[in-house]
């Protein structure tokens, strides 16, 4: 048995295939291709376009245009106020005393504290405090100087008037000249440089309210010839407002004729006769008013809020809007075809030996405006994918031997529409505008239509590119 020889068998020591260790990690690769798609990819988001209304701030600041008469003063003097600013007064309105020596005035500061207010006198400073706390705002508080100021006048001239009254009834009043209104009107006690400017005089920089200052004519001491009140003598006055070109032609389109507004420093509302005028290179409305004046004889530049109905449209996002320019085609040279009312244009071609020729063109019209046609300059003959029409090319009039040579551009706002899975260009015909959406029309050539859907960002995108 010792001799018996052994046999050995050898076996193989490589180990099986691991099926899940195969699977997770195809698995993990797949994960990481996908992760690094994701992140060097750029994403397109969509936007589903609906019908819907936009608010849209239609608050504006004007020029007002009155007619104003200021007066000077013909007596030197201490003066004494007896009328306040806002109030309506006629030639019978004792406006103020200007005493030569100041005894008047001195007499006054000596007997203030012993003039005692009449119920009348606290009733009307009551009611003045009231209104002002009613229309108080945060955002205004500079509002507070203007009234504190407003108040202490107030209690002067009555003080005044009290102390006047009390001289009158005991036969003193030798001391000082009584000054009465030089006419009808509102009074006020400021001038600004404006009281004499007309609609044909207005000048762009007056409607601009950066550089603006008025002059408080109040003082306690004038010289012979000093401006010393104005008076605001009519009850027809106008208010100049700065537009937008595409505010002054939706308004010169629709034939607004009125517009109600509101006035923006007590919400009191008023209508107005309107017409979009020029002032320099600047397109503006003129409201003509009939009324409220007397509220605001005190401001050269008021606020006001135009009350239009928000219009309805298809709204979208202002980040899809982009420009895209196209070809400006005189629209001269376009043959119509009676038929279909289909145009059509002739486009000059040579041969192979240089004999000059004619072929019909058709193209894409996106837009017209009264002396141009819009083509896509990327327009393509799917025949050949070949350009249709590049810049130098000669178009011709039709009957006429006259030509006119490819080139000149123009830009049209639009979207980017993405319902069959690429980019496609769709013009845009603006409604109305706010910060975060614009409202376009609907049916418009080459247009929107509900339901359709854009690139969100329009910017991150070009013409004819494939959305995954």
């Amino acid at each position: 048995m010792s001799g018996r020889h052994k046999k050995i068998v050898r076996v193989n020591s490589r180990r099986p295939i691991n099926i899940d260790q195969v699977f997770f990690g195809a698995v993990a690769v797949y994960l990481c291709i996908v992760c690094y798609m994701g992140l060097t990819t750029t994403h397109v988001s969509g936007y589903e376009v609906n019908t819907g209304t936009l608010s849209v701030n239609h608050s504006y600041t004007g020029f007002a245009i009155r007619q104003e008469t200021v007066y000077q003063t013909e007596i030197p003097g201490y003066v004494s106020y007896y009328a306040s600013a806002g109030d309506r007064v006629s030639g019978s309105s004792l406006i103020y005393t200007v005493d030569e020596k100041g005894e008047v005035n001195q007499l006054i500061q000596e007997n203030a504290e012993s003039v005692d207010l009449t119920d009348d006198n606290f009733s009307m400073i009551r009611n003045d405090i009231s209104s002002y706390m009613n229309n108080y705002s945060n955002l205004q508080f500079q509002d507070a100087y203007s009234f504190k100021s407003s108040m202490e006048s107030s209690v002067l001239e009555l003080l005044n008037q009290n102390m006047l009254d009390s001289m009158e009834a005991a036969g003193d009043d030798s001391m000082f000249t009584k000054v009465y209104s030089g006419g009808i009107g509102i009074l006020e006690y400021y001038t600004d440089g404006y009281e004499d400017v007309s609609i044909d005089s207005l000048t762009e920089d007056m409607i601009n309210k950066v550089s603006y200052e008025k002059t408080d004519l109040k003082k306690e001491l004038v010289q012979s010839g000093e401006n010393i009140y104005k008076l605001a003598q009519s009850e027809k006055w106008s208010l100049i407002v700065p537009l937008t070109e595409e505010e002054a032609s939706r308004y010169q389109a629709d034939g607004t004729s009125y517009m109600q507004v509101e006035f923006l420093r007590d919400h009191t509302t008023a209508w107005a006769s309107f017409s979009v005028i020029q002032v320099g290179a600047t397109s503006c409305a003129r409201l003509d008013f009939n009324n409220s004046m007397v509220r605001f004889a005190d401001l050269r530049y008021i606020d006001v809020k135009f009350l239009v109905d928000d219009k309805q449209g298809l709204k979208i996002p202002n980040t899809s809007i982009v420009e895209k320019e196209f070809y400006l085609i005189p629209k001269d040279y376009a043959i119509v075809n009676e038929e279909n009312n289909s145009k059509s244009f002739l486009k000059e071609v040579y041969s192979d030996d240089g004999t000059a020729g004619a072929d019909s063109l058709n193209m894409t019209i996106y837009y017209e405006d009264d002396d141009y046609y819009y083509l896509d300059p990327m327009e393509t003959d799917y025949t050949t994918g070949e350009l249709k029409l590049t810049a130098g090319t000669y178009l011709l009039k039709e009957d006429s031997s006259d030509k006119f040579a490819v080139g000149q551009k123009g830009s049209l706002q639009g979207v980017y529409n993405i319902n069959k899975g690429y980019t496609q260009f769709r013009q845009i015909s603006i409604l109305a505008q706010n910060e975060e959406y614009t409202l376009v029309e609907e049916g418009t050539s080459y247009g929107l239509t509900v339901y359709d859907r854009i690139v969100l960002n329009g910017s991150t995108v070009s013409e004819d590119q494939i959305i995954q």
